[in-house]
């Protein structure tokens, strides 16, 4: 891990990117998403709030249950994504890397007589994540945590708790364990044939899986349809801020841009986010990029729903043809 300002931010490259992807699609591959926000949010009312602060139905979770839900502004907008899971006697809500404080300030904002307490736990915990078909086989605690579960751990001797989300399209489970832990902790998942993997392997990962990632396609500029989340939106649940947005989106299907598969030839870095044209016309926005193994630029982006027919060709800004592979999620 290295220091950015006070983000902690994760190493890019541990070996290289083909043995790290290979890990992580083939074999057991950890990462460290320490830079993740980690909150506990407790009190009578806290999963009541949440269920009502959010667009996923949260009120019937049960003790060792995660859902994903989205919190969204009152023009439909994304703040985040959380990953909240049910405990004994609190919440424990994963954020994004640079949005703990705005989700801790948004629930502090709409907490009235609710009986609510919210504790950033991030400094005092890590967050190691394994990622790959062979970590239950690697790991045989983990057979036993179905997807969106969680259950104790322990690995050699260090007590966690496992949490199984499938953070980027395929297996993952993310390990959280006291802050002092975390040496031993990566040592001992070293230790059973987890292969260390860093952000350019990830990100390759995620933009194959097609997987909205944090700072890119989550944000306030996109709303939660157009970024493929809709498994995350609950339309029979009551009221939640932005409600009313995105029923209607859904309802009258007005949702004007697709998250898509994207990529191009050219050996020029496309910086990202970049505006994509069609014929002249803005028509959408690359957001993400990465190489392939076989060397092929691919990236994620919205475009317009007119334009997101496989084969057409977008134009960056200096004129960079970018092609439309697929969309995410398509309807």
């Amino acid at each position: 891990m290295v220091q950015s300002g006070t983000l902690v931010m994760p190493v890019e490259v541990y070996s290289s990117v083909r043995d790290e992807y290979t890990a992580a699609t083939e074999g057991m591959g950890l990462a460290d998403r320490s830079h993740l926000g980690r909150l506990k949010v407790s009190g009578t009312d806290a999963l009541d709030l949440l269920n009502r602060l959010s667009t996923n139905k949260l009120d019937d979770l049960t003790v060792g249950g995660i859902q994903g839900s989205v919190l969204t502004t009152n023009k439909g907008r994304i703040i985040d994504l959380l990953y909240v899971l049910q405990q004994e006697d609190s919440l424990f809500v994963i954020t994004g890397p640079e949005t703990c404080r705005r989700v801790s300030e948004w629930i502090d904002f709409y907490t009235f007589v609710e009986e609510v307490e919210v504790e950033d736990v991030s400094d005092t915990t890590v967050m190691l994540s394994l990622q790959g078909p062979e970590a239950i086989n690697l790991m045989p605690q983990l057979a036993d945590v179905p997807l969106y579960g969680s259950a104790a751990v322990t690995v050699d001797g260090i007590e966690a708790l496992a949490l199984r989300t499938d953070f980027a399209g395929i297996d993952g489970f993310d390990i959280i364990a006291p802050i002092e832990m975390s040496g031993a902790l990566w040592d001992a998942l070293v230790g059973i044939g987890a292969v260390p993997m860093g952000s350019k392997a990830m990100e390759l990962v995620r933009i194959e899986k097609g997987i909205a990632g944090y700072g890119c396609e989550l944000g306030e500029d996109y709303n939660p349809l157009e970024a493929g989340l809709i498994d995350f939106i609950s339309f029979n649940k009551g009221c939640y801020i932005g409600q009313e947005v995105v029923a209607r989106l859904n309802t009258y299907d007005k949702v004007q841009r697709r998250l898509v598969r994207l990529s191009w030839d050219s050996d020029d870095t496309i910086e990202t986010p970049s505006v994509l044209f069609h014929e002249g016309r803005q028509v959408g926005t690359l957001t993400s990029r990465a190489t392939s193994l076989d060397d092929k630029r691919i990236g994620l982006g919205f475009v317009r729903k007119a334009y997101v027919e496989k084969g057409t060709l977008l134009l960056t800004e200096d004129r960079i043809g970018v092609v439309v592979e697929s969309v995410v999620n398509p309807e």
